[in-house]
């Protein structure tokens, strides 16, 4: 019964792994071979882990709700939390920040007694996280494990258009999903309680942010960031390393490994068309997987890059998307995704134009 509940806890650490074992088939990892996988993102991934544990922890984001109470309309309140998405995405993946705000405004929501308003919030927050992934190495863990095959490409100027497209297409969301909604008033009923945690830590890890930021523009060697952090957390937090969630971390290592040795056969799928390919088996599997598993077989790792943020949108296989339907309740997941899925549709349209004109 433990294995069954771990698996379905942990259903994507699982397929990696199987995967890692399936990729034995076509070659067994050598020395030579694990050397040279991709160690710098497994590093920034890391740091992330550990990042976003202590961020938890330490409840940084709880500031947040005492915010939202300057916004009285629907509309202001439900652009402030897509703000906030779309700003935090970057520094500490669309992943965590969807699952760090989501929560909060579905208890600012219920606070205002307007539950009703929870499935279009959260396609609203979901679709702004996943455009503000896309702007940095660490906005989304298919660019923690890409941002160091780019070589001399940069990785900004790549994927800025697409950080600018997905602003206005979040802003018509909110009218979108909101409709004549947008105008009413809301109140909160209740009082905000007082935020809790230790405000040097909290400071500390908003630091270790800025540090997987500063790591992705290759400032440190990975040996060095993942030595720093493990010591500073020893040494000031180290109750954090039992908190943190470790299976992306490790899925990162199956996956990158899987792509190492299977990348013969992976690098045959993408002879020609491969930046549709990508997309569309994005769309299919998810981004986070396609990029693992095909970043050592890529000729062409910008194009590779693009690909895998273009098919985030449109499904609700994205890593932000399938957070957002295991926060919301059974009841509020079908209406969740029939909103996410319009809006998140045309942020695809965007994209897609995008990588027709600058193809």
């Amino acid at each position: 019964m433990k294995g069954i509940k771990f698996s379905s806890n942990h259903i994507l650490l699982c397929v990696s792994f199987l995967l890692m074992l399936l990729s034995f088939l076509v070659s067994f990892p050598t020395g030579e071979m694990i050397v040279a996988i991709e160690w710098n993102g497994i590093a920034m991934a890391f740091v992330m882990t550990m990042t976003v544990a202590g961020l938890r922890k330490e409840n940084v984001m709880g500031g947040l709700e005492k915010s939202a109470q300057a916004f009285t309309h629907t509309g202001s309140l439900a652009a402030f939390f897509a703000a906030m998405a779309l700003i935090l995405s970057p520094f500490i993946t669309s992943l965590f920040a969807l699952s760090s705000i989501l929560p909060l405004a579905i208890k600012v929501l219920r606070k205002r007694e307007r539950e009703e308003l929870v499935p279009s919030f959260a396609a609203i927050i979901t679709l702004s996280a996943t455009g503000g992934g896309t702007l940095l190495p660490g906005g989304s863990w298919q660019n923690i494990v890409l941002h160091k095959t780019l070589g001399d490409e940069s990785f900004i100027t790549a994927m800025l258009p697409y950080f600018i497209a997905s602003i206005p297409v979040a802003a018509l969301a909110v009218f979108a999903l909101l409709g004549k909604r947008t105008m009413e008033r809301t109140y909160i009923t209740e009082e905000i309680e007082q935020e809790k945690g230790n405000k040097g830590l909290k400071m500390l890890y908003v630091c270790f942010a800025f540090i997987a930021l500063l790591a992705s523009l290759s400032l440190f060697r990975w040996v060095d960031i993942v030595l720093f952090t493990a010591v500073i957390l020893l040494v000031f937090d180290r109750s954090v390393y039992l908190k943190a969630d470790y299976s992306f971390l490790l899925s990162t290592i199956f996956l990158l490994i899987a792509g190492s040795c299977a990348s013969p056969v992976l690098s045959l799928f993408t002879e020609s068309g491969a930046l549709w390919k990508w997309a569309v088996l994005s769309e299919i599997i998810g981004s986070y997987p396609v990029a693992a598993l095909f970043g050592k077989s890529a000729a062409d790792p910008v194009t590779l890059l693009k690909a895998v943020n273009i098919g985030t949108a449109g499904t609700v296989l994205s890593l932000p998307a399938l957070a957002a339907m295991s926060i919301l309740k059974k009841e509020e997941r079908k209406a969740f995704a029939i909103r996410y899925t319009i809006v998140s549709l045309i942020l695809l349209a965007a994209f897609v134009i995008l990588a027709v004109i600058f193809s």
